[in-house]
């Protein structure tokens, strides 16, 4: 017996079940058409944009016309600033694989796709040796957008609309009968244009700094707002200044003409006077600080005035007599004798020297002439009620103060004034039991006076 064959075309239920298998595979392919088809890769980046312009997914992303691929996704997006927060969008973007590894410097821009409103996103690749890596991001900075037309369209409410209608009423009655002169005016209008663009380009150079001109006059503007009501009424007192410069406007004419004069022999002086300038600016810096000390040094100049003329108004009895005494000290040095006076005190001097020399150091350094007065009158002052007594040690140790045929065992003796090179050491010597020395202990160092108190009790006095 055989057995019949069966095929699809004889079954309406497979058909039916591959209809609904194709129909199903369909709708999720047109469902994920926007985020890319399945198993077909893609070069995905991301953009940042200040303003979507109403951009919505799956629209197309294009270079020089031709699709390169689509917008997947547009999330709002916050960055912080400071205190203040910035707001933009981030746009997914796949692209083909074909134009993998764009370069960093590429550009974006959302573009109008028609007047009705649909959009597109446009690509300009730049010329950068580095990429874009997938998963990169094309910074804000490198992001535009085109003007819609409707807003521009926006920008004419009715009030504008009114402003418009009024400027051309009023700009047709300026211009009605004035033909002659408005075809003169359009005759000198090239040569304007060639001289405008020679100041335009002066005015957009770096150098000018209009950027900072406009917010410093805006910062003046908002400073001006306040005092508007002033500023109007004093525009209504101009009146008759204004009014007066228009009776005489043949002369303000004949001042106009002699600006661009004027305006030349400036520019020559002020590149004249720059380096002149540059050097004041330089000296104002140098003397800054001196200026800073002008008040202290006033104040005290004007205490040298006040202490100074009282002594300058005795200056004349005080010059009437030093003219006697110098008359006195010339007459001394004309006698005889006070050249053989001059002639005996230079051996009497040469003798001195070397004591001087001696002494004014440790007088200098040591201060032995305090020491000693210190010390004079501490010993004599101490007493009772029978009277004061000197407080003097004395040495008790017979092989010290006799003749012996025995060194003292500890003899140590510092000869007056053999200290130290520099050093204070009279008075300060440190004593080393059994040293049996007469002079300086070798290895001894100079000591500084220690400084003391008075005993608890003693009545606060000059020390």
């Amino acid at each position: 017996m055989n057995r019949r064959r069966t095929s699809l075309a004889g079954s309406p239920v497979l058909i039916g079940a591959a209809t609904a298998l194709i129909a199903l595979v369909a709708v999720v392919l047109s469902y994920n058409a926007n985020k890319g088809l399945p198993f077909i890769t893609t070069y995905d980046i991301n953009a940042q944009v200040a303003d979507a312009k109403k951009l919505t997914t799956s629209v197309d992303v294009r270079i020089g016309g031709k699709r390169v691929g689509q917008v997947s996704e547009i999330t709002p997006k916050r960055a912080k600033e400071g205190n203040r927060y910035r707001y933009y969008s981030e746009l997914k973007l796949k692209l083909d694989k074909t134009i993998a590894d764009l370069p960093v410097d590429t550009k974006l821009r959302v573009r109008p796709k028609s007047i009705i409103g649909a959009k597109f996103v446009e690509l300009y690749p730049g010329t950068s040796k580095q990429t874009i890596k997938a998963g990169g991001t094309i910074k804000e900075a490198a992001t535009s957008a085109s003007v819609d037309l409707d807003e521009v369209t926006g920008l004419f409410d009715a009030n504008l609309r009114r402003s418009y209608r009024t400027v051309i009423k009023e700009a047709a009655n300026g211009f009605a009968g004035r033909g002659a002169s408005l075809n003169e005016g359009l005759d000198a209008l090239p040569a304007t244009l060639s001289s405008g663009s020679t100041f335009l380009r002066t005015l957009s150079a770096t150098q000018t700094q209009l950027g900072r001109f406009v917010r410093g006059l805006d910062s003046a503007m908002a400073a001006l707002q306040p005092t508007a009501p002033d500023l109007g009424r004093l525009f209504v007192a101009a009146v008759p200044t204004l009014k007066a410069l228009g009776e005489e406007g043949d002369k303000v004419g004949e001042t106009i003409q002699l600006t661009p004069s004027v305006e030349a022999a400036t520019q020559s002086a002020s590149r004249v006077a720059a380096p002149v300038l540059r050097d004041a600016a330089e000296l104002a810096k140098e003397l800054r600080p001196g200026v800073r000390q002008l008040p202290e040094t006033v104040d005290a100049l004007h205490q040298v005035a006040v202490k100074g003329i009282p002594v300058l108004k005795r200056a004349p009895v005080l010059g009437t007599q030093l003219q006697s005494t110098l008359r006195t000290v010339n007459g001394t040095l004309q006698r005889p004798s006070f050249a053989d006076s001059m002639t005996l005190l230079t051996p009497t001097l040469q003798n001195l020297l070397p004591a001087l020399q001696s002494f004014v150091p440790q007088q200098v350094k040591c201060n032995y002439v305090g020491l000693f007065a210190r010390n004079a009158t501490s010993a004599g002052g101490s007493g009772d009620e029978n009277g004061n007594w000197l407080r003097i040690g004395l040495v008790l140790n017979t092989n010290q103060t006799l003749r012996t045929t025995t060194a003292d065992p500890n003899l140590h003796y510092q000869v007056y004034p053999d200290n130290d090179p520099g050093g204070c050491a009279v008075g300060n010597e440190t004593y080393r039991p059994g040293v049996q020395t007469i002079g300086r202990v070798p290895g001894q160092t100079s000591a500084g006076n220690q400084a003391t108190s008075a005993p608890a009790g003693t009545p606060k006095g000059p020390r």
